[in-house]
């Protein structure tokens, strides 16, 4: 499979590395386009073999895959000139935030169009990946799209292209959110005298310990916490205080917040 990425930045590089690990593709089949020449070190030391460019067009004659990974302000540069050269069969999978498929297949005229909103678990193939296709993509198209998505990690279809925006911030930034938490467990292990590294370790290994318990049950989420609950004990008095003040506002207030974000970005530049 030839595969060209529009925007080889953590994203784009992560997907495109992610399909050779898996063999769907060898480096050699890789066209890197957009590549800034401080990327370039990078580039090479995790794609030996890929190939640099700087003319998106010719990145994407002849691919069979085509990932865009640019930022959404840059998208009307980065996709001029590029219709007449993309096959006509060939799969354009966007990753970026808000720009929609509407915006995707004027500026392409492409017909196998897939947005996808993921994250970095890409690397590991751990992926949480929401995506939806346009009408107009084939079979071949959205079969393609799911194999791309399986070797990334999970994938979960939507049938409302709106659900990409609240899915770019669950998952996408997901992540870096549940990081945040992760630090602050570990800063308040360590106000309590444990070491830093070690509250660390221990509460990346909670993490995933709690993913594996809970992914691996059909059981809801609220019946493992309450499992974990004992009236009158530390846990209830845990999340009592977190309650009082405010937690789940807090996020959700966070969640808006990227949201209206996300709106400021799918605006339509003057």
């Amino acid at each position: 499979m030839q595969l060209a990425v529009i925007g080889p930045g953590t994203m784009g590089l992560m997907s495109a590395a992610r399909l050779v690990e898996t063999g769907m593709c060898g480096p050699g089949d890789v066209r890197l386009s957009r590549v800034r020449p401080e990327r370039r070190a990078r580039i090479e030391s995790v794609l030996t073999g890929a190939r640099a460019m700087d003319d998106n067009a010719a990145a994407v004659d002849g691919a069979d895959l085509v990932i865009v990974a640019v930022k959404p302000g840059q998208f009307a540069d980065a996709s001029a000139n590029l219709a007449e050269r993309l096959r006509r069969d060939a799969l354009v999978v966007s990753v970026m935030t808000a720009v929609r498929l509407e915006v995707m297949t004027r500026n392409l005229g492409a017909s196998n169009l897939v947005r996808a909103s993921t994250n970095i678990g890409i690397e590991s193939g751990v992926a949480t990946t929401f995506w939806i296709a346009s009408p107009s993509t084939s079979r071949e198209g959205r079969n393609l799209a799911q194999a791309v998505f399986d070797a990334w990690g999970d994938r979960f279809e939507c049938g409302d292209e709106a659900l990409l925006d609240a899915a770019m911030v669950g998952v996408g930034s997901g992540p870096a959110l549940v990081l945040e938490f992760a630090r602050a467990m570990s800063r308040a292990m360590e106000t309590h005298g444990m070491p830093p590294a070690l509250a660390e370790r221990g509460i990346l290994s909670l993490l995933r310990g709690t993913a594996e318990l809970v992914g691996g049950s059909d059981r809801p989420p609220a019946d493992f916490q309450k499992s974990v609950v004992t009236p009158g004990g530390i846990t209830a008095e845990a999340l009592r205080s977190m309650s009082n003040d405010g937690f789940s506002e807090i996020v959700v207030n966070a969640f808006g917040k990227a949201m209206e974000r996300t709106a400021r970005l799918a605006a339509p530049r003057a």
